[in-house]
């Protein structure tokens, strides 16, 4: 039986540097007032390429391990060009950034991560497509429409290009003031 109280909530992924965040975080404090949703914190841009969930610590030994021998890869260049939503940003559950320069990249980046942690019988292949994406907003169920303002000033968004070369197991704890996450690999 699982001890939840050892248990740890964990999430592959590739980090935006801290140039490319600043630039980010410049853009976010201008659209940030213009809606009261929960935005992501300036230190917290990634892209996640797999989301492990609550995992115990031997399990994340493992994954560590499992992980390792794909943690630096060939560098290429991801550039985050505009924003959507899911399901869209009609009825936004979740505003992101996205491109087309290196989603190709981080789809196959993310079967590898898929595949190799498969092999593991503990954790369990991602039923869902990935759509490489870094989220900016969260929003509540039942959420009213986003402000025209918001939605004009997020179809401003500039270009965030940054060379990947390196992949992170993240550890999130959840609190009431937004994720804290600590790297693990």
């Amino acid at each position: 039986m699982r001890d939840k109280n050892n248990l740890i909530r964990a999430f592959v992924a590739v980090k935006m540097p801290d140039e490319v965040s600043e630039e980010l975080e410049n853009f976010l404090s201008e659209v940030r007032p213009l809606a009261n949703i929960r935005w992501v914190k300036f230190g917290q841009f990634h892209i996640t390429l797999k989301f492990l969930g609550e995992l115990e610590p031997h399990v994340i030994s493992s994954v560590k391990n499992s992980l390792m021998p794909i943690k630096n890869f060939e560098p290429f260049q991801i550039n985050l060009s505009y924003i959507g939503a899911f399901p869209n940003l009609n009825s936004p559950r979740v505003i992101w950034l996205s491109g087309d320069n290196g989603a190709k990249e981080l789809t196959q980046l993310s079967k590898k991560v898929n595949d190799i942690l498969f092999e593991d019988e503990e954790l369990e292949r991602d039923p869902k497509k990935f759509k490489a994406h870094l989220t900016l907003a969260r929003l509540r169920e039942g959420s009213q429409r986003l402000p025209e303002e918001l939605v004009r000033k997020l179809g401003t968004v500039k270009n965030f290009s940054w060379q990947c070369d390196e992949l992170f197991l993240i550890r999130s704890e959840l609190t009431t003031k937004g994720p804290i996450y600590t790297d693990l690999l």
